[in-house]
């Protein structure tokens, strides 16, 4: 099997949309084609267009070839320990009264039934391991995980697994869902896109579960040992800060009149709470620049006394998943196969 080498901060490949020029550029370059005061070098087409520059495949990448895709490792997280999971069962989230609404009181009888096997045969996603982590930071920021146990599942797919032939644009809808039917040939439970989200201009999958063959699971992030000496560090300014009042921000000159009605209302930020967020700051600030607005970690004031080292552990636990994504691999290889 291979192990492909993690680089969180590699040039991503672009192809223009209008002129076809394919090129690589670098994180300063993507931030000045976002505001608009970078072009295709080629044409001038700039990110206002419809037909403007986006990330693309480069032409060398081996995952051009099947054999290759099938003897790769696939990385996958979610916050579901068991994944994939043949008995998922996606109504056992909702409550009587949405399955009441649903079905509109029985107006659409059913309703609930189809719309679980449309969950069930939507397809699954696995990519890169920096694709992987991308995708639990972007959950955590985006869609109110922020709290939420996650896990990192690495996959083997089957060596008679049916890859669709060439690599694709991302096949999903606006709601992030991809269905291989109709997208597909006959027998197909693979198909190759390129990823323009989480490590974009690299290669993801969309599969159906017969696809995947075995998969090794560890929680993430890993446990941060209590003797840690950057653990400690960052334990010792939270108790520091811990139990002092919170003091109102006092007026500025130049204050309008809106502004001091701000204010007046504002909740005003507690020491300790000051310090947590300045300690996320810290660590931000050490990822790569394309991850640190993604870098989004809850910090629970009110049950911070029962574990003051949680915060930071969880803070130092996930930098660790970019900075060192070898003791990451290396816990999951000491896993078992979970076969699918």
């Amino acid at each position: 099997m291979i192990e492909r080498t993690v680089d969180f901060e590699r040039l991503r490949y672009m192809r223009c949309g209008t002129c076809s020029h394919e090129w690589e550029v670098d994180t300063e370059w993507l931030d000045r084609f976002d505001t608009g005061d970078e072009p295709c070098p080629e044409c001038g087409t700039d990110c206002t267009s419809e037909n403007c520059p986006n990330f693309w495949v480069r032409p060398q990448d081996p995952v051009h070839d099947d054999s290759t895709v099938r003897d790769l490792y696939w990385y996958h997280s979610s916050t579901h320990a068991v994944w994939p999971d043949r008995d998922f069962d996606p109504t056992a989230q909702l409550t009587d009264d949405t399955k009441k609404m649903m079905e509109h009181d029985g107006l659409f009888p059913g309703a609930v039934e189809r719309w679980a096997a449309r969950q069930r045969s939507k397809a699954l996603h696995v990519g890169t391991y920096e694709a992987a982590i991308e995708n639990m930071l972007r959950r955590m920021t985006d869609q109110s995980d922020a709290g939420s146990q996650f896990y990192l599942h690495r996959v083997q797919l089957r060596t008679d697994c049916v890859i669709e032939p060439g690599i694709h644009r991302e096949p999903t809808d606006f709601v992030g869902d991809a269905q291989l039917a109709g997208k597909c040939g006959p027998g197909v439970n693979a198909l190759r896109y390129v990823n323009v989200h989480e490590d974009p201009s690299n290669v993801s999958l969309a599969i159906e579960i017969d696809a995947v063959w075995r998969v090794q699971t560890i929680p993430i992030p890993l446990a941060v040992d209590a003797d840690d000496s950057e653990l400690s560090a960052a334990t010792e300014r939270l108790l520091a800060e811990a139990g002092k009042p919170a003091v109102e921000e006092p007026p500025e000159d130049g204050d309008d009149q809106i502004e001091q009605l701000f204010r007046r209302h504002r909740v005003p930020v507690t020491p300790l709470a000051a310090e947590a967020g300045a300690l996320r700051e810290e660590v931000a600030d050490r990822l790569p620049s394309m991850r640190r607005a993604r870098f989004n970690v809850e910090f629970d004031e009110a049950g911070y006394a029962a574990a003051p080292s949680a915060f930071p552990a969880k803070l130092i636990g996930l930098a660790r998943l970019i900075d060192n994504p070898r003791a990451v691999i290396d816990a999951l290889a000491e896993q078992p196969w979970r076969y699918v």
